[in-house]
C-alpha cells in the first residue's frame, strides 16, 4: 500500500488543495483546518452541514501560499465559485463571503478543531466498493480525505485498522474510529457534482458501528490520531502493524 494523494483544507467547509508532501504535526496536517468562517451574529463556526446557505462555502477553494505560518492571513488564498481570487488579509473578503451566502460572516484563524480527529484516511478500495459510477478522482474527493491510500485489496479494508499502528514516511498514526457520514457527501463542491443518493449508497454498502459499542452508521474512511509526527509524501509506502 502507498500514499497516493494528500489534501489540506485550510478553511473549514471550503474545498482544499492537493499536496505532494506535508508536515504531519501532533494536531494534524500543518495548516489544515486553520481558518474558520464565523457567523457574525452568533459567533458560531459556519459549517456546510448545519445551515443550507452555508453549503455555498463548499464551492469555494482555499490554499496556503506558504505554510511557515498558516495563521498569517496574507498567505491564505481563496478562490470563489465564479473564479475570483481574494486573500485572508483583503478587507473585502468577509463581504464577498457574506454576499455568497446571504449571511454576515467573518474569517478568523482559530485553534484547529476537527469533527472527530486530526486526520482522515480513505482507501481507494473502499471507494471502489461503493460502485457509484463516479470517476476515481470525483469519488475520492467527495469524502474530503487528508490521506488517500492506494491498495490492491478490495472492500472497506481500513475498517480493520482501528487501534493498530499505521506507518508511512516518518509518521505513525493510530486510527481511532470509522468515519460516519452525513448529508455533506451529497452536496456539490468544485468539480464534484451533487449526488442525492450518496448517503443511501454508503448506508447500503457499509452500515457499521463507527466505534466500539456504537450504533451502526453509514461509514467510509477512518479518523486517526498522530502517534509520531514527521513528513509524509505521495508515493510513501504505508504499513499497518
Amino acid at each position: 500500500m502507498q500514499v497516493s494523494q494528500l489534501w489540506r483544507y485550510p478553511v473549514k467547509s471550503f474545498g482544499g488543495e492537493q499536496l505532494q508532501s506535508a508536515a504531519i504535526e501532533s494536531d494534524g496536517l500543518r495548516g489544515d483546518h486553520m481558518w474558520a468562517v464565523i457567523d457574525a451574529e452568533t459567533g458560531t463556526v459556519a459549517s456546510a452541514k448545519k445551515v443550507r446557505a452555508w453549503s455555498r462555502l463548499l464551492e469555494c477553494r482555499a490554499r496556503l501560499l506558504d505554510d511557515a505560518d498558516p495563521s498569517d492571513p496574507s498567505v491564505l488564498e481563496i478562490t470563489l465559485p465564479d473564479g475570483r481570487c481574494t486573500r485572508g488579509d483583503d478587507p473585502r473578503t468577509p463581504g464577498l463571503l457574506s454576499e455568497l451566502t446571504g449571511r454576515a460572516l467573518t474569517l478568523e484563524a482559530r485553534p484547529r478543531t476537527y469533527d472527530e480527529a486530526p486526520l482522515h484516511l480513505l482507501t481507494t478500495a473502499a471507494v471502489e466498493a461503493l460502485g457509484t459510477g463516479d470517476t476515481a478522482g470525483v469519488a475520492l474527493r467527495r469524502f474530503r480525505p487528508n490521506l488517500v491510500v492506494s491498495t490492491g485489496d478490495t472492500g472497506f479494508v481500513e475498517d480493520d485498522w482501528l487501534g493498530r499502528r499505521v506507518e508511512a514516511g516518518s509518521v505513525a498514526l493510530v486510527p481511532t474510529q470509522r468515519t460516519a457520514r452525513c448529508v455533506m457527501v451529497t452536496l456539490p463542491h468544485q468539480e464534484v457534482p451533487a449526488r442525492r443518493d450518496m448517503l443511501r449508497t454508503v448506508t447500503d454498502r457499509n452500515r457499521v458501528p463507527n466505534r466500539a459499542g456504537g450504533k451502526p452508521a453509514p461509514c467510509i474512511g477512518i479518523y486517526a490520531d498522530v502517534a509520531s509526527d514527521g513528513v509524509l509524501a505521495v508515493g510513501d509506502s504505508l504499513i499497518v502493524r
